[in-house]
């Protein structure tokens, strides 16, 4: 299978995933710092509330580089979110559909893009940020291994299974 295809396929099931979780209610917290309201929007998103400090300043860091609005993109999303406290799954809709927030309806998606992924941006412009600490990795890291390991010594991999 083309990596292209595996992305397509675990961006897929990632968002599907994601729309079937439930989600806590929004925090209002007054005069968040930048990174305070990334984290709290991401939280929002991906209704979990064990997300890393370190990965999240990262992340917020590597999203800036690729959009230099992306600080004040995420205060006009954390002020739609506390105004109207909409449902996660159908924040990007709502955003589509209100002509104030247009510009920014493809946040949510990626958002969650940068944490399950840990890529912030596309393109030839994209930044890796993780890849083990990538939510999508955590989440199952009880059961699979990051497939980038080869348990072993070099070339054991190859061998013919007895």
């Amino acid at each position: 299978m083309n990596t292209g295809r595996r992305k397509l396929l675990q961006s897929a099931a990632t968002l599907g995933a994601i729309a079937l979780l439930p989600f806590s209610a929004w925090p209002k917290a007054p005069q968040a710092s930048p990174n305070e309201e990334f984290i709290s929007v991401s939280k929002f998103l991906t209704g979990r509330t064990d997300l890393s400090p370190e990965f999240a300043q990262a992340l917020s860091v590597a999203f800036t580089k690729t959009d230099p609005a992306f600080q004040s993109k995420i205060s006009k999303l954390a002020d739609f979110i506390s105004a109207r406290n909409p449902l996660a799954a159908d924040l990007a809709h709502q955003l589509a559909i209100d002509p104030a927030y247009v510009e920014i309806d493809d946040l949510p998606g990626t958002i969650l893009t940068g944490w399950y992924l840990g890529i912030a941006g596309i393109g030839a412009d994209a930044i890796c940020v993780t890849y083990t600490q990538a939510l999508a990795n955590r989440l199952v890291a009880d059961v699979l291994s990051p497939p980038s390991y080869a348990y072993g010594v070099y070339g054991s991999w190859a061998d013919k299974p007895a």
